[in-house]
C-alpha cells in the first residue's frame, strides 16, 4: 500500500513540475535541478528519506535514455545496474529518485526511480538493505551537459561508519566522475544515480 501511495505522490509531483516549468525556455541537451515550491519540498520530505529531482532537455537527435543506480563499497563497484530502466525520450522531462524505509527503525529501504516525459511515466522500484551507519551525506549535480558518449553521475548517497565529519562528493566529481572515482574510497557505501542518453 505504501508503495502505491508513494508512486501516486511521485506522479502528481512530476506533473506539477512539468506544469510549473512549461512556459520557461528550454535550451537543449542538458540536465538541471528544478526549483521546487515549499509544497513540493514538503511532499518529498514527508514521503521519502532522500529525494532527487533532475530535469532533462534534449533535442530530437536523442531517442532513448537509461537510468540506474550503482552501489560501491569502499570505492569498489559491487552492484553495477540496480533498477536499470530505458525509455524513449522527446524534448524534456524529469528524473525522480527517492529512498524510503519500508518499516520504521529497520534496515530495508525501498529505492524508487521514475522517468516522466511526454510519453508518460516509467517507474522502477526495488528493495535495498542499508546497514545502520554513523553518518551519511547526499548531493547532486547542479547542471550537466548531456553527451551521448558519457554515463553521467546525477546524484549520490554516501554512508560511513566513521565518526569524523564527512563531506558530499565534489562538484568536480559530477562534472567528470571517471577522473574522480577515488573520492568514493572515503565512504563505506555509496549509491550513485547514473544516466545515459543515446541517439
Amino acid at each position: 500500500m505504501k508503495k502505491i501511495f508513494l508512486s501516486i505522490i511521485l506522479c502528481l509531483l512530476s506533473f506539477s513540475l512539468i506544469a510549473c516549468n512549461a512556459n520557461e525556455p528550454k535550451p537543449g541537451n542538458n540536465l538541471s535541478i528544478p526549483d521546487l515550491t515549499a509544497r513540493e519540498k514538503a511532499i518529498l520530505e514527508n514521503s521519502s528519506e532522500h529525494s532527487f529531482l533532475i530535469d532533462f532537455n534534449v533535442d530530437d537527435t536523442y531517442k532513448e535514455m537509461s537510468v540506474w543506480v550503482e552501489k560501491y563499497e569502499f570505492g569498489k563497484l559491487v552492484e553495477p545496474e540496480m533498477g536499470r530502466m530505458t525509455t524513449a525520450v522527446k524534448d524534456n522531462g524529469t528524473i525522480i529518485f527517492t529512498t524510503s524505509k519500508t518499516v520504521a527503525g529497520q534496515n530495508p529501504s525501498m529505492f524508487n526511480i521514475s522517468i516522466q516525459n511526454d510519453a508518460g511515466t516509467d517507474t522502477a522500484t526495488y528493495p535495498e538493505t542499508i546497514d545502520e551507519m554513523d553518518s551519511s551525506v547526499w548531493g547532486s549535480a547542479g547542471k550537466l551537459k548531456i553527451n551521448s558518449t558519457k554515463k553521467l553521475a546525477l546524484a549520490s548517497i554516501c554512508y560511513t561508519s566513521g565518526n569524523e565529519g564527512i563531506h558530499s562528493l565534489s562538484t568536480d566529481f559530477y562534472g567528470d566522475s571517471d577522473s574522480h572515482m577515488d573520492e568514493l574510497k572515503k565512504y563505506d557505501v555509496v549509491y550513485l544515480l547514473r544516466s545515459e542518453f543515446t541517439k
